[in-house]
């Protein structure tokens, strides 16, 4: 679990990339954009710290592309310590760890988004 850890929730933000590239590549509706762009947050939820709503660019979606994968390695590592502390664990123990602390990194994305809109909103 130790050893494997730290590289699943890189998979799951792979996986969500993934299904965002799928609904946002083509797309020129809001029902295929809006999930997409979310999903997109939920997998780099560091393009808001990157301004990548609001500004585009390459280098952006790289730096925000690395930040996110140190901030998931980081965040299994963790998830595998917390969830190895006790004598006896497994997979189910390591989830539990993952989700706690992921929902808190996507819940935390999500809001800043929406703070970014609403001071957006208000300046223009």
């Amino acid at each position: 679990m130790r050893r494997f850890g730290p590289l699943v929730p890189i998979g799951v933000a792979l996986i969500l990339g993934l299904l965002a590239a799928l609904l946002l590549v083509g797309s020129d509706s809001a029902w295929r954009g809006a999930p997409g762009f979310v999903l997109a947050v939920a997998s780099i939820p560091t393009l808001p710290l990157f301004g990548v709503p609001v500004m585009g660019g390459t280098v952006r979606w790289i730096l925000a592309i690395a930040t996110s994968l140190v901030l998931w390695y980081g965040i299994g590592t963790l998830a595998a310590r917390r969830s190895t502390s006790r004598v006896v664990t497994s997979w189910p123990e390591w989830r539990r760890e993952y989700v706690r602390l992921s929902i808190g990194v996507w819940a935390g994305s999500l809001v800043g988004l929406g703070v970014a809109a609403t001071v957006l909103s208000v300046n223009l």
